[in-house]
């Protein structure tokens, strides 16, 4: 089922991007690096990704655009969250659970431009998406999360950890500065990435024990839930030309 919608999605998003390039009156592309919050505020791990992207947007005059696109990142520092309440609000479940994952995020935004002669300003936000393709589980720790919750020094070793990550969504805002020359436009652009998806991570086949003694093989299916988010800052050169 969640295949089926990530592939649905999936279609729309190159249908929407293929329509707007129809008509679009601006396209462009860009190279960045991604920096995640865990990393930068040292409340977890993760490492720093290069970003590509394409894009191409329609103008509504000189100071307002959407532009549509989508970039793509093997984005180091997805994080576990939980829910702590009716509200929505998300709480970082631990530290040590961190994955790498290939991610394409779409996106969907409005911007507004400022012109200052051959330099310009701009400022965007909008709505984004997250499919996350093979994502790279520590089985070892998630292991060593879930087992300390059943008691100390529990474990769980995992023969094989199944990761099933649905297709996510959130939003982008940035800003741009840069310089025009004739239809050229190149600009340095920095955006921040809040990205969440609903995860499960399942064994069948794993071993239950504390630490330094033996471990059981259990019989039971080993599946726990949570929010896989991604949040971070992208720094990086872009390019556009208008036609």
């Amino acid at each position: 089922m969640r295949r089926s919608a990530q592939r649905v999605v999936l279609i729309t998003g190159l249908f929407l991007i293929t329509v707007s390039l129809s008509f679009g009156q601006a396209a462009g592309g860009g190279l960045s690096f991604f920096f995640p919050e865990s990393l930068v505020t040292g409340s977890g791990s993760g490492s720093v990704s290069k970003e590509a992207g394409l894009s191409t947007s329609i103008g509504f005059g000189d100071f307002l655009s959407v532009p549509v696109g989508f970039t793509y990142i093997k984005a180091s520092g997805f994080m576990p969250y939980q829910e702590t309440g009716d509200d929505d609000s998300l709480e970082r479940m631990d530290n040590t659970i961190w994955y790498t994952a290939d991610t394409f995020i779409p996106y969907l935004r409005l911007k507004a431009k400022v012109p200052l002669g051959p330099v310009y300003f701009e400022g965007f936000g909008g709505v984004a998406g997250a499919w996350i393709v093979a994502p790279q589980t520590f089985d070892g720790a998630v292991g060593r999360y879930y087992g300390s919750q059943k008691g100390t020094d529990y474990y769980y070793i995992f023969e094989k950890l199944e990761t099933d990550i649905s297709f996510g969504f959130g939003y982008q805002v940035g800003g741009t500065v840069g310089f025009t020359i004739d239809a050229i436009s190149i600009g340095i652009e920095a955006i921040f990435t809040d990205l969440r998806a609903e995860t499960t991570v399942s064994s069948s086949e794993y071993y239950e024990g504390i630490v330094d003694t033996s471990f059981t093989k259990q019989t039971d299916k080993f599946e726990e839930s949570f929010t896989s988010r991604l949040r971070g800052l992208s720094i990086g050169l872009n390019g556009s030309y208008s036609f």
